[in-house]
This record gives C-alpha cells, structure tokens and sequence, in this order.
C-alpha cells in the first residue's frame, strides 16, 4: 500500500507561523490532557522504591542528546508530512481514552507511544521514521513499564542465573557455599538472593544505555550489534559478582557490612558495568562516540 507524502512546497516551508504554532499548541494541550493518567503511572512507576524503572526518566533526554547529534541527517533526509499516519494518531488517542476509563496500565503505556510515534510520523514523514528517527523512536519504548507478568517471569529467570553464578563464584574464591533454591548458605552467613538482587533492574539499566552507546559509535553495524548484545551475559556476570561481594561481606564482616554493601553495590555494578563495555568497544576498534574521539 502506498503512502500519501506530501513534497515540501512554499505553504508546508513557510505556512502561516501563528496558524502553525497554534496547531501544534492545540494537539500538545489536548494529548497531555488526554494523556495525564499514562503519565502519572510512568512517574509512579520511576520513582517509586525499589523501582525497575529508574533509568527511564533519564530516556527524553538521551533522545534530546540523539537528535541533537542526528539533526544534520535529519535535515538531509527532508520533511516530508505523511497524513496517512494521521491514523495511527487518532488510533493511539482512543487507545489511551479506553485505557484511561477501565483503568489498565499496559494500554495507557501502549496508548500514549504509539500516539507520539505516530505523531512524528505525521509530521516529519517517512524517510525522515525510517532514517534518523528509527532508533530514537524505538528507543523512546523503553519509557514505559514492562506488564506485571512479563516482568515476574523475567525477574525469576535472572533471578535463578544469578544465584547460581553468585554460588559458582564464591566456590572459586575457596569458600564453601551451599545452595537452596534462591538462599546461598555460608558458614556464618545465609544471603537471600531475592527478587530486586535478580539483576533485571541492571539489566535494564544496561540495555538502555549500551544501545545508546552502541548506535552512537563509529563502525560497521555488525559491530555495534555486538557492542549491545554483550549487554546481556555482562549484566548477568556483574551482578553475580555483586552477590558473590555481597556474601563475601556477610561471611567474613557481618551482616551489618554485608547489608551496607549491598546499598551501595547498585551503584558500583553500574561503573563496572560501563567500564567493561568502554574497554569491550575499544577491544573492538571502535574510535569515536557521538562523533568525539574518546577511545
């Protein structure tokens, strides 16, 4: 099926700025409003404790810093308003009204996505999307909370990954750790690796901004395919050393260090986590990031 892009012509480059800014004035008002219940369950969601999502907040502005970086393509690839997505707007907007009347989360997230993506879409049209605009349109999905169940299966399978790297870890080290299920017995410390040391918030954390970092390096594709996919055993790796730390802490200081280690092991799992992708894309060749020479 063909898609109906309109060429660039003096009316759609110069138009009627009062005109033009006072649409977009009208729809921006009329989709936050529309659009509040999605957004104060996101907020709810990144801010609350023990959170999945706390990286989430930090999305708009990494797709700020992407286009900014993407804005000579972006001008290069040429504004080309697409009416036909038009639909897809008016689809995400009764999405997000239905959602909001029977109350359910994954719809008013499905809702106000696909209304923003399908609002660019009209805007800039197609080979503007399926150019510059791709990952940063994908990108912007990670915003939005994974459904209850998809994530409880996803947290108990990291979860069971890093017990048992957590316990093949601490065997390596000379100690002698008895696993029970998600408990690793110790000679004078019980760790319980439960569901928020599962590593899926690292994970996620990681996910989000080694794709950044992958897509913003120099290289061929294949190798910025590789740079993201390591994120995966990495996250799995660095967190069964931050248990395997944890239960180091435990057995030799007490519980009391072992309980502050573990506040701030979220923290240094991240730095190892960064530095070990930094050095993994050097290993790789890689010599520029946005554009910069940093390796």
């Amino acid at each position: 099926m063909k898609t109906m892009e309109l060429p660039l012509s003096k009316p759609v480059q110069a138009g009627n700025p009062v005109l033009v800014g006072g649409m977009i004035t009208a729809f921006t008002a009329l989709l936050a409003y529309i659009a509040l219940p999605a957004i104060r369950f996101w907020y709810w969601e990144w801010t609350k404790p023990e959170t999945y999502y706390g990286h989430a907040i930090f999305v708009p502005f990494i797709i700020a810093a992407i286009l900014w970086v993407k804005r000579k393509e972006i001008t290069a690839a040429g504004i080309t308003p697409n009416l036909i997505a038009g639909v897809g707007v008016a689809a995400g907007l009764g999405i997000l009204v239905f959602a909001a009347k029977i109350q359910t989360e994954a719809l008013l997230s499905l809702g106000l996505l696909m209304t923003l993506t399908f609002a660019a879409w009209t805007v800039l049209g197609t080979r503007v999307i399926k150019g510059p605009l791709l990952f940063p349109i994908i990108f912007a999905w990670l915003m939005a909370p994974l459904p209850g169940p998809l994530l409880n299966d996803a947290t108990q399978g990291l979860q069971r990954f890093s017990t048992v790297g957590a316990t093949t870890l601490l065997k390596l080290t000379m100690f002698h750790p008895r696993q029970d299920g998600n408990l690793i017995h110790m000679d004078n410390y019980t760790l319980n690796v439960d569901v928020p040391c599962s590593g899926f918030k690292l994970l996620l954390t990681l996910l989000t901004f080694s794709s950044t970092f992958s897509y913003l390096t120099d290289g061929p594709a294949w190798r910025r395919w590789v740079i993201f996919l390591v994120s995966l055993p990495l996250s799995i790796l660095v967190n069964s050393i931050r248990i395997m730390m944890i239960g180091v802490s435990g057995e030799i200081a007490g519980a009391s260090v072992a309980h502050a280690f573990h506040d701030w092991s979220g923290l240094i799992s991240l730095v190892l986590c960064a530095v070990l992708l930094f050095s993994f894309a050097k290993a790789m060749k890689c010599k520029t990031f946005a554009g910069l020479p940093l390796f």
